[in-house]
């Protein structure tokens, strides 16, 4: 075995260690935030490099063999003592910053325009902004989060360190020069003869827009002309929400991520009533809870509840 061999191996531990973790590529795309084919063309190349099969391919899944088991076994350990040294040696400094997890949309479109005011009451804690459009928490290989804030499919019971901040909340919204040009909107034929612009993922995870025809008006006539309507489609909300701003479309707004874009009219609801579930933004701290995160999670609970 050559070290180019082992050197590829190491490289791609994480994906050998989920996909043999979870017996199946499709999971362990999700996972990661990968595509399934990407994710088994991965293996094959490992396969080939290191010169013998590691899974058994079955119709549902796929399995470890013998040399697979030993392989991810071995790659599970070394990341384990990699990021077991990477903490110990971030622990040693006081003064790091505050690991805060969560997915590009409620970075970009919440959190990052309000960080300069909690910087104003707490100048001394450094905040570091991970994002991830991965279904779990997966912060790079040797951070540790300290808080993540993100979206979940079924809210828990919040407790001492799991919050519900917002449950979901969603209106269809665009540009006012879109809604002059092709509105009025008034009936839901009228949306769904509409440029619609569709958020690709993982679509049981929130709402998307049959969800929303369905609820509004469980008549399949409705529904049917919304199927034609798909006009473009995005892989993340800022890109998403940068495309309805420009006229191109109608989105689906998510509260609180649209609350500052419906505040200085860049953006306007198409449909004033609301659709809800219980799912949401939870914000989860690391336990034991620093003082630094002590303070931060204060500070965003304060202003979920001012909703602001």
């Amino acid at each position: 075995m050559t070290d180019y061999t082992v050197d590829y191996l190491m490289g791609n531990a994480r994906v050998l260690e989920a996909a043999g973790r979870l017996g199946s590529f499709s999971a362990a795309a999700a996972e990661l935030g990968m595509t399934q084919p990407a994710v088994s063309q991965q293996i094959g190349h490992i396969e080939r490099v290191v010169g013998m099969p590691l899974f058994m391919r079955r119709h549902r899944g796929v399995a470890l063999n013998e040399a697979g088991r030993t392989l991810v076994a071995a790659a599970s350990e070394a990341r384990a003592t990699i990021r077991t040294a990477l903490e110990q040696a971030t622990a040693v400094s006081r003064d790091r910053a505050l690991n805060v997890l969560t997915d590009y949309g409620f970075a970009a479109n919440w959190l990052i325009s309000r960080l300069p005011d909690f910087e104003k009451i707490c100048p001394g804690v450094k905040i570091q902004i991970l994002t991830t459009q991965a279904l779990q928490a997966q912060p790079p290989l040797g951070i540790t989060a300290d808080v993540s804030i993100l979206f979940e499919a079924a809210v828990r019971k919040s407790g001492e360190n799991r919050i519900t901040l917002f449950e979901e909340e969603v209106y269809p919204v665009c540009s006012p020069a879109y809604a002059r040009t092709y509105g009025p909107f008034t009936t839901l034929a009228d949306l769904g003869r509409a440029h619609l612009l569709h958020l690709n993922g993982h679509e049981n995870l929130w709402f998307t827009w049959t969800d929303w025809f369905a609820r509004m008006d469980p008549d399949l006539s409705a529904r049917g002309s919304q199927k034609t309507a798909r006009f473009r489609t995005f892989g993340n909300y800022p890109l998403l929400l940068q495309s309805a701003m420009q006229g191109e479309g109608i989105a689906l707004g998510w509260r609180p991520l649209v609350d500052t874009c419906l505040e200085s009219g860049v953006l306007v609801k198409v449909w004033q009533k609301p659709l809800r579930s219980r799912r949401g933004y939870v914000l989860t701290a690391r336990t034991p809870r620093s003082s630094q995160a002590e303070l931060f999670c204060d500070w965003l609970v304060n202003l979920s509840r001012m909703n602001i």
